[in-house]
């Protein structure tokens, strides 16, 4: 495999999660300063250690292991846990198992209101041209990828009967890729190695069913015949690009200026960690029948044990703090499988402690970074 582009391996990935552990300065640098005030808001800037996690990293330098109060472990009773990691029980407490998700609206919005629900018509099909960058551990990896997305209704499993009233039922879609390359690359163009990898991308796709409240779920993904399996993390983002900028929908009328709270639970990319996921969607404008939005999401992990793959077997780590939080820009029409033009950026950095670690050890922690970025937008005229 080309050493260009071995990092959305499996094996890469574990290497990231338990690199070394990241360098603190005394006094923050710019990026960590950016990264505290949100520098989300200003686009894609590359993963850095700041806030909580760069406050807890300046611990563990100086050797301290002392957790300063009871409210290091969790936040408010009730709310999520400051740490940014659930027990079990608190997790579910959040958001049942048997519940997929649930949605709480906050504010009504604006007159006029109405009620915003998909009207897809199941023979259209979508296409949109979507950037996506998937890093870890810092800058090194991938520049974007440029892929192409097909959009398309499939076939309902089960007719109803003549004469019966057909309930309403989620559309399964498909989203097929119809290209793969690399973005902004020098004259050219990639190594031929490389393209010739991401070209057999083509055909790869994600099968999803999207609710009658244009929720999407049962996700999975199946990769084309030819494509290199370490490939998988990708189709992965994509997925959970997806159902990030997907937008679900309140059950009321509801305007512009309204606001919704949207939990959930997805495996974030590149950690393969399972977390609960809260989104809030506001809408800033309605316009010709499209409506824009804006979202921000925050994460927690659902547990403490994060397992990882390593040359010697299977190794579960502690997640001692995780901070995760994105934010992104989308426009939407009823007769959209996805959103029209979206641009968002999440970020996740967890504190890990190696497995059975003690006393000083345990101030060892190293550092997973994950950002995921992406940009939809429908194809240039020909």
């Amino acid at each position: 495999m080309h050493t260009r582009w071995r990092w959305v391996t499996a094996s890469t990935l574990a290497a990231v999660a338990l690199s070394g552990l990241a360098g603190c300065e005394g006094e923050k640098s710019k990026a960590q300063v950016a990264a505290d005030a949100g520098a989300l808001d200003a686009g894609p800037a590359l993963p850095v250690v700041g806030g909580k996690l760069g406050a807890e990293l300046a611990e563990a330098a100086s050797g301290s292991t002392e957790k300063k109060g009871p409210a290091a472990a969790g936040g408010a009773a009730g709310g999520p846990p400051e740490s940014g990691v659930f027990s079990a029980s608190e997790a579910a407490a959040a958001l049942p198992k048997d519940v997929p998700y649930k949605i709480e609206v906050i504010g009504d919005g604006s007159e006029p209101r109405a009620k915003l629900a998909p009207k897809i018509d199941p023979k259209s099909e979508q296409k949109l041209d979507i950037t996506l960058g998937l890093r870890m551990g810092g800058p090194q990896g991938l520049p974007n990828l440029e892929l192409g997305v097909s959009f398309k209704a499939e076939k309902p499993a089960d007719a109803p009967k003549e004469g019966a009233a057909a309930p309403a039922a989620p559309t399964r879609v498909i989203a097929k890729i119809t290209s793969a390359t690399l973005a902004s690359m020098s004259i050219g163009g990639p190594p031929k190695q490389l393209a010739d990898a991401l070209a057999k991308l083509r055909g790869s796709a994600l099968r999803y069913e999207l609710s009658p409240a244009n929720v999407v779920g049962n996700l999975h993904f199946e990769l084309s015949k030819d494509a290199d399996p370490g490939l998988q993390p990708l189709i992965g983002a994509l997925g959970e690009a997806i159902t990030l900028l997907t937008p679900p929908l309140p059950d009321k009328p509801v305007g512009a200026g309204a606001y919704w709270m949207v939990t959930d639970r997805v495996v974030a990319s590149g950690a393969q960690l399972p977390v609960l996921r809260y989104r809030v969607f506001k809408i800033e404008k309605v316009e010709g029948g499209v409506v824009s939005f804006s979202v921000d999401t925050r994460q927690y992990a659902e547990g403490a044990d994060l397992k990882l793959p390593s040359p010697n077997g299977e190794v579960t780590m502690t997640i001692d703090r995780l901070d995760s939080s994105g934010k992104g820009t989308l426009t939407w029409s009823p007769s959209s499988f996805a959103p029209g033009v979206a641009d968002a950026s999440q970020r996740l950095q967890a504190l890990l402690v190696p497995p059975g670690a003690t006393g000083q050890q345990a101030a060892q922690r190293s550092v997973a970074q994950v950002e995921l970025t992406a940009k939809f937008a429908s194809p240039a005229a020909p």
